[in-house]
C-alpha cells in the first residue's frame, strides 16, 4: 500500500504492509516540520534564531537530537557540514525568511552554536538551518512509527531521502539530474539513501555555493548509510569534500556515488553500489 502527502517542502511517499501505519508515520514527519522549519515562526529553529543569542533556549528532545548530530558531523568534517554557515547563506540569498524580531546573522561558523542537554545557545546573532539533516531525521522517525504500528516491511521517501526496512531489497535507481537517465541501480535493504542534486543556473552555479570546497564539480551526490539522518548530512559533506570525504564516510560505513558536471560517475566505497 502507498500514500503520498506534501510535507517538508516536498512530497513524502510511504509504502507499507499495514494501513494502520500511515497516520502515525505522517504524524511523525509533520512533527519534525513543526519543530525544525525555519519558515514557521514558532518552530524551535525560528525561536533559536530569534532568541538564543540572548539567553539559552530549551528545545524539544527531537530538535536537540538533530542539533547534536549536526554538531557531530560539523566536528568530524572540520566544518564541511555547518548549519550556521548554511543558515546565514540562506538568509542572505533570500531562501529563508528573517522574521521581524530576528537579528541579522553575524556568526557563520558552527562553533558559535552550543548544545547543553536540551538547551541551545548562540554565542552571537546567527541563523541555523537544519534543512540539510532534518529531512533525513524525519524519515527515520517515520520508519520508527511504521514499525511501532506493527508493519513488517516499509519504505519512506521524502523527496529523495529514503529509508526502508523488512525482508528483501527495494530497487532504487539513481538518475542524472539533467537527463533523468539512471546511472546506478541499488538494491536497498534495511538502509537509507539520500541524494542532493543541482541543475546549473544561468550563472553556472548549482545552488550549493554555501557548502564550499570543490562541490562545483558535481551535479548530484548520493550517500548510502544505515540512517537517513546520517545519509542526508553526508551528502553535503561529500558535495564539499568530494573524494576526500572517504574517512568521514567510513565512520558510519557509508558509501557515496557522485555524478560530475561532465556526466562522469565516481564512487566512494563502490562495493555497495552497482554502476549502471
Amino acid at each position: 500500500m502507498r500514500r503520498c502527502r506534501p510535507l517538508l517542502g516536498t512530497f513524502v511517499e510511504i509504502d507499507c504492509d499495514l494501513k494502520e501505519g500511515f497516520d502515525s508515520a505522517f504524524a511523525a514527519i509533520e512533527r519534525v516540520h513543526r519543530l525544525m522549519s525555519a519558515h514557521e515562526i514558532d518552530s524551535d529553529v525560528s525561536r533559536i534564531n530569534r532568541f538564543a543569542h540572548l539567553r539559552p533556549f530549551d528545545v524539544n528532545d527531537w530538535t536537540a537530537l538533530v542539533i547534536e548530530r549536526a554538531l557531530f558531523w560539523s566536528k568530524r568534517s572540520e566544518g564541511a557540514f555547518d548549519v550556521v554557515r548554511a543558515g546565514k547563506a540562506a538568509i542572505t540569498s533570500g531562501y529563508l525568511p528573517r522574521h521581524a524580531d530576528q537579528p541579522e546573522p553575524d556568526a557563520a561558523h558552527w562553533t558559535w552554536l552550543e548544545l547543553q542537554g536540551g538547551s541551545v545557545r548562540l554565542m552571537k546573532p546567527a541563523c541555523i538551518d537544519l534543512g540539510g539533516i532534518a529531512k533525513g531525521f524525519a524519515v527515520d522517525r517515520a520508519v520508527d512509527a511504521l514499525r511501532a504500528a506493527g508493519c513488517e516491511r516499509g519504505l519512506v521517501n521524502a523527496g529523495g531521502d529514503l529509508r526502508c526496512f523488512g525482508p528483501g531489497p527495494w530497487p532504487v535507481s539513481v538518475v542524472a539530474p539533467l537527463s533523468r537517465l539512471p546511472v546506478a541501480d541499488i538494491g536497498l535493504e534495511n538502509g537509507a539513501l539520500a541524494t542532493s542534486a543541482g541543475v546549473p543556473r544561468g550563472d553556472g552555479n548549482l545552488g550549493f555555493e554555501h557548502l564550499g570546497g570543490p562541490g562545483g564539480r558535481w551535479t548530484s551526490v548520493s550517500v548510502l548509510a544505515r540512517t537517513a539522518c546520517d545519509a542526508d548530512a553526508l551528502t553535503k559533506i561529500v558535495w564539499a569534500e568530494g573524494l576526500g570525504s572517504a574517512t568521514v564516510l567510513s565512520e558510519v560505513d557509508a558509501t557515496a556515488l557522485l555524478i560530475s558536471t561532465n556526466g562522469k560517475v565516481e564512487t566512494i566505497g563502490a562495493e555497495a553500489l552497482a554502476a549502471a
